[in-house]
């Protein structure tokens, strides 16, 4: 089969060469053909040049203002006005509609054209109304938006309002006490150094700095931004620091705890999230970002506590199990039963160091990688069933530090930041993985292995209490801090007794 070519060949005439063509955003590139169309290296040459060529595009492009972009920063600005005399002063009613309007204006100024602003996108228009009327113009219906492509219309357009019989009305009041209230707001504007985008994003540079020191993974950097960047839409990026106190805290903890009972999020996720916010908190205060640390934060406090619901963790039947290793081919067969002999996850099969594997009695020893720079984390010796063992030897590579690479040499999972500092992930097991689970019609993710196991090994009154040694967890109750120093006889009982339940063994 002929290699595909994303450029054009436009053949020589006379003395003119053959050359390589390529359009990009209305603009012609052109690049020598060399020895002609089915010169490699000049055609990889003249790739690499328009890869070059379309960057500067874009970079040229990405400075050139979109459409109304003026217009709609200045409507962002006088939302995020509003927002912050909300959040100061509990009005709930216009923090809601605030927090709406600048989602909804930030979403379309992402578009590459966005359309005219509306009335009702300008803060202005929104006072004086009656207060019936304010949530009913946050309310869109379609304007038969599958069949024309357009946008929502409010079902009340401000514009067509007839506010004249406000005036002298508390409506009218209401509108001038709110033009007092954002002439203030605006006075009171912090410098950029003390708002919450600004230290989120000093944070999240902390959090990349640590990431190219090898302190942080780039797998857990990048939910942390996701937190904080969810936190800072909600609370304003332009809000100062003073304004986030134990109140506003609370108010995000509520926000949380409506959306795991509106099934939007899990109770697991949602705990997570809230605990990324209060850790960025606590560093504003250790670095004196903020003078007080709210009182929520407050050692021993349980307002911002949200639960984890507790179910039986979902494993793999043990006819499951032999289904997918008589499936699977060599390579993908050995990552199952590494992480079914030894607890692994992918990361720990991608990291495990020749150094790690003794050759002569087939065993590994080592710690989990996540946890590898922990104190309290054991270093476990694993006793290789024979069939994990001859395909680990069978599958070795060169290299003289990892023993598993690709086919390409390059580690079999990696996660990295890319310039922008977002999340670049390549699992070659969990790709090998998904391609074995479409040929057997077995949908159970991958992580499901290691807890197979574990659980397994939890189910025998022989071994229960040996599951987090042989997940490699710091031990969390007094049975476990026992067997942390039990005879490792034990454990490789444990480790035979589960090859037989798999039938390996």
């Amino acid at each position: 089969m002929p290699r595909k070519r994303h450029m054009t060949w436009q053949a020589g005439t006379g003395k003119r060469q053959g050359r390589w063509r390529k359009k990009y955003k209305g603009r012609l590139f052109q690049a020598s053909g060399g020895r002609g169309k089915h010169d490699q290296e000049a055609y990889q040459a003249a790739w690499a040049d328009f890869q070059e060529f379309k960057r500067l595009i874009d970079e040229e492009e990405a400075l050139k203002p979109k459409p109304h972009q003026a217009e709609y920063c200045e409507a962002i600005s006088q939302w995020n006005l509003v927002l912050q005399w909300g959040l100061e002063n509990n009005d709930t009613q216009y923090l809601s509609i605030a927090r709406r309007k600048i989602e909804e204006l930030t979403n379309r100024l992402e578009r590459p054209k966005p359309k005219p602003l509306t009335a009702s996108d300008q803060f202005d228009s929104h006072l004086g109304m009656p207060a019936q009327l304010l949530e009913s113009m946050t309310i869109t219906i379609p304007n038969d938006a599958k069949s024309t492509g357009e946008e929502s219309s409010p079902i009340i357009d401000p514009a067509k309002l007839d506010v004249s019989s406000m005036n002298g009305t508390p409506q009218r009041i209401e509108r001038e006490i709110w033009k007092d209230r954002l002439k203030t707001q605006k006075a009171k504007q912090v410098e950029k150094r003390n708002t919450l985008g600004a230290n989120i994003e000093a944070y999240l540079t902390t959090k990349r700095a640590q990431v190219e020191a090898g302190a942080l993974t780039a797998g857990r950097y990048s939910p942390i931004e996701t937190h904080l960047h969810h936190f800072r839409d909600w609370a304003g990026s332009e809000s100062a620091l003073t304004s986030i106190s134990s109140e506003v805290l609370a108010d995000y903890h509520a926000v949380l705890l409506n959306a795991i009972s509106g099934k939007e999020l899990s109770a697991s996720y949602s705990k997570d999230r809230l605990t990324t916010v209060s850790t960025f908190i606590r560093w504003l205060w250790e670095i004196q970002a903020i003078e007080d640390l709210p009182r929520v934060l407050a050692h021993g406090s349980r307002i911002l506590r949200i639960t984890k619901t507790v179910s039986t963790p979902e494993v793999f039947t043990l006819e499951e199990v032999q289904k997918l290793l008589s499936s699977a081919r060599d390579r993908t067969r050995l990552h199952l039963l590494l992480m079914l002999n030894c607890g692994s996850t992918q990361k720990d099969i991608s990291d495990l160091r020749v150094t790690e594997v003794d050759w002569k009695r087939g065993t590994i020893t080592r710690k989990r990688s996540k946890t590898a720079k922990h104190k309290g984390v054991p270093t476990v010796t694993y006793r290789l069933w024979k069939e994990t063992f001859r395909l680990l030897k069978q599958e070795k590579s060169t290299d003289d530090e990892r023993v598993l690479l690709n086919r390409k040499g390059a580690p079999l999972k990696v996660e990295r930041l890319d310039e922008n500092g977002k999340l670049q992930k390549i699992d070659n097991i969990a790709s090998d993985y998904n391609r074995l689970r479409k040929r057997t019609g077995i949908k159970k993710p991958l992580k499901y292995f290691r807890k197979t196991s574990s659980t397994l090994i939890k189910s025998n009154k022989d071994y229960r209490g040996l599951e987090g040694l042989f997940l490699g967890h710091a031990p969390a109750t007094v049975e476990e801090r026992h067997y942390t120093q039990a005879p490792q006889k034990l454990l490789d009982e444990a480790i035979i007794w589960l090859g037989h339940q798999y039938g390996v063994e």
